[in-house]
């Protein structure tokens, strides 16, 4: 029996094309779905209506410590992002009070968009299986960056200032 070279090298590249496409994330790059979320101040949010400025949305608990130890990291984002159309909003896990998460947001003194995810929603939508988990959401409304856990601040910038130049 003798061995087609090229007959194995075709087989191996089809292999290969198969396993790219049935192994690779489902969906490529995800676009936001169509969604509102309620702010802690009483105040409905789309996030339809971010389309055309990069934004942060960051889903977190008051009762999740990575989550309280980012809030100085995205403070300090906000602060020196003011004025360049960013944002960044984040989402109260349903399992949160609105009192406690008021109170945190006074407490640690969180300048950016507030919002609680009362009916779980959007966690859902977004399959937020841990917190913090955030999402960098370009101006054409696809997620660019999804990460779960604590960002580190200069990572965090950097990852913004390369959305921001579009």
């Amino acid at each position: 029996m003798k061995l087609d070279i090229k007959g194995i090298a075709i087989l191996a590249f089809i292999a290969g094309i198969a396993a790219f496409f049935l192994l690779a994330p489902a969906g490529g790059v995800k676009t936001v779905p169509a969604a509102t979320v309620q702010t802690i101040d009483g105040t409905t949010l789309s996030l339809d209506s971010l389309k055309g400025k990069p934004y942060l949305l960051t889903f977190w608990s008051t009762t999740c410590p990575g989550c309280v130890g980012e809030i100085p990291v995205l403070e300090a984002l906000e602060n020196k992002m003011q004025g360049s159309g960013f944002r960044i909003i984040a989402v109260a896990m349903s399992y949160d009070e609105p009192p406690a998460i008021k109170a945190m947001r006074v407490q640690k003194g969180m300048t950016y968009t507030v919002a609680h995810d009362q009916s779980g929603e959007l966690a859902k939508q977004f399959d937020v299986r841990v917190t913090p988990t955030s999402f960098l959401v370009g101006a054409d409304g696809k997620i660019a960056v999804q990460k779960m856990g604590e960002w580190d601040a200069t990572e965090l910038e950097q990852k913004v200032n390369e959305l921001m130049k579009g």
